[in-house]
């Protein structure tokens, strides 16, 4: 007796797992927390789309009692995510998943991934950080991601490099391939582009009791500013007051940042962009665009906006992470950019050679 028991305390903890990563009982999970806390569901699943979406979601159903591993499974939750048509909202492979069957999870992430332009060989992108001076008039600046670790990167080159960004009348920021991070990454750009007023309309967030929770546990992250923690102390208590709502916390409908200096150089400012390039590198161009100096080169980008302030969910399958915006931004209904993107002032031929060149050209004339 003492042996079977043994034999089956061993079997304990599998048969756990295996109840953790039930794919009904996932896929359960993450329709219910769409529903509740996604801040695009109630647009994006209109009343007359409701019995569509509903026959959908019978049929994933079905297929989920089906779904006996983590990959037949991540398909089916990424088929769900991927019907709101939000990069934003997903269901991704966990870390240490990718880490542990690194060859089967970037399979699974192919199946999922955009088509990508097959780019010349004298296209290779830098995927660094970096500053260039082209010529007596021009810099490049190629900035290839906003995340929070590159802002003090982009800070330390405008500050080594300011003589240089202060006299040299063209410039060109490379934002090609950047796929955004945070707004705070670019902000030490914003004075030298300024030619007047810039209009920012701000975001609201979905209030829920899971959105509550998460947004309180961030507050206990030791790295949080203090000014972090007031953002995130105010939205808590205007979800706390308005439930099941959106709420404001900047109370305006739109806000103006102004300056007291216009810098006369740079006086013409190209930025080049392609369709990865997405989310807060979008936000990046909706402000630059408002700028006399400026003009935007290449194609239409990403389209990846609207739906923002992604948390994760705590998905029952830890092979899994659930990312659910929670914010949207006031910018609608009016004017949309997702799965649009911002349109560049001048299109730029895939088939060009060396884009910057074309841009460096284009700004002489």
């Amino acid at each position: 007796m003492k042996k079977l028991i043994a034999v089956l305390a061993l079997f304990i903890p599998l048969v756990s797992f295996a109840q953790q990563c039930d794919c009904a009982l996932n896929l359960e999970y993450t329709i219910t927390h769409v529903k509740a806390d996604y801040a695009g569901f109630n647009d994006k699943i209109k009343s007359n789309q409701l019995k569509t979406y509903e026959k959908f979601i019978a049929s994933l159903k079905k297929r989920a009692l089906e779904a006996n591993s983590t990959d037949s499974c991540y398909v089916l939750l990424r088929t769900f995510t991927n019907y709101f048509k939000d990069n934003h909202l997903r269901v991704q492979l966990d870390w240490r998943y990718k880490k542990k069957y690194p060859e089967l999870a970037k399979k699974l992430s192919q199946q999922f991934a955009k088509p990508v332009t097959v780019l010349p060989s004298t296209e290779k992108l830098d995927w660094k950080t970096s500053f260039r001076i082209l010529d007596d008039k021009t810099i490049l600046l190629r900035l290839p991601s906003f995340e929070w670790s590159e802002k003090q990167v982009i800070d330390s080159l405008l500050n080594k490099y300011k003589s240089s960004l202060e006299t040299l009348p063209h410039w060109i920021i490379d934002l090609r391939g950047n796929t955004g991070g945070t707004d705070y990454a670019f902000s030490g750009l914003i004075p030298y582009i300024y030619s007047g007023t810039i209009k920012i309309k701000p975001d609201e967030y979905r209030s829920s009791r899971e959105n509550i929770k998460i947004l309180t546990e961030n507050l206990k992250d030791e790295e949080l500013s203090q000014a972090g923690k007031d953002f995130l102390g105010k939205l808590i208590d205007l979800m706390k007051q308005h439930p099941n709502q959106f709420v404001n916390p900047s109370g305006k409908e739109s806000f103006d940042i102004t300056r007291d200096t216009i810098y006369r150089y740079p006086a013409k400012v190209a930025i080049l962009m392609d369709r990865n390039t997405a989310s807060s590198a979008e936000s990046f161009l909706l402000s630059a665009v408002q700028s006399k100096k400026v003009k935007l080169y290449g194609e239409n980008s990403a389209g990846t906006l609207d739906y923002n302030n992604t948390q994760f969910f705590d998905i029952p399958c830890k092979d899994f992470n659930l990312v659910i915006p929670i914010g949207r931004s006031k910018r609608l209904p009016k004017n949309p950019i997702d799965n649009i993107g911002m349109k560049p002032t001048v299109i730029i031929d895939t088939k060009e050679m060396d884009k910057v060149n074309y841009v460096k050209q284009a700004m002489e004339r």
